[in-house]
């Protein structure tokens, strides 16, 4: 007997084809380089009745951190995908996107891309560009924000700017998806992730420590 309990689908990709070129990890041939939207998700789950909706995790959109900081452009790509998630928040597709009106509800949070490597003072221009895009009626959507350390080189979690970083997102009331990849990086990733966590926290009353989702 199905389970009749709501479900939140904690953590799903999607992206419309116009904007694949901007996705930084594709290859030649790769399956996955194609259009994945909101209708194709719908179809994928069967639309069960109990399922309520999702949160959206960034799809590792390329950008460049120096540029950024500098003039904002190299953010570029990460926020043209935080203002195709509004269109879909909002029932307002582009054509061929893949969504409508009846999707909407759907998206119930969402998690973009942010430039923690680049600091807090980047950051805080960073949180006010993704408000503008997002809108005042999607922005309350918008619960944390991620930065895969997965693929990055050791120690790219505790500089002094990416634990600054960690400890305005905990300020401002967002969550930090923290992607740990043991069988591409071994146990010192683990090892660091621990350390990220104690260092984001030292110092910092508990109503402001910044919660991690792992």
């Amino acid at each position: 007997m199905a389970a009749d309990y709501p479900i939140i689908d904690s953590h799903i990709h999607l992206y419309p084809e116009q904007e694949i070129e901007t996705l930084a990890w594709p290859t030649p041939g790769n399956p996955l380089a194609k259009q994945h939207s909101v209708e194709d998700y719908v179809a994928a789950t069967g639309s069960p009745a109990n399922l309520k909706g999702f949160i959206f995790l960034e799809t590792d959109r390329k950008h460049d951190l120096e540029a950024g900081a500098r003039d904002a452009s190299g953010w570029e790509f990460p926020l043209m995908e935080v203002s195709w998630l509004r269109r879909i928040a909002e029932g307002k597709p582009r054509d061929g996107e893949g969504h409508g009106p009846d999707h909407a509800s759907l998206c119930m949070g969402i998690v973009p891309w942010a430039p923690l490597p680049s600091g807090a003072a980047a950051m805080e221009k960073y949180l006010d560009h993704v408000k503008t895009v997002a809108g005042d009626a999607v922005w309350p959507k918008i619960r944390g924000f991620r930065y895969l350390l997965q693929d990055k080189p050791h120690g790219t979690g505790l500089t002094d700017d990416f634990i600054d970083s960690l400890k305005l997102l905990g300020k401002r009331g967002f969550v930090f998806d923290m992607g740990v990849d043991q069988h591409r990086r071994g146990n010192k990733q683990l090892d660091e992730a621990l350390e990220i966590i104690s260092r984001a926290h030292e110092g910092v009353p508990e109503e402001e420590k910044v919660t991690f989702v792992i």
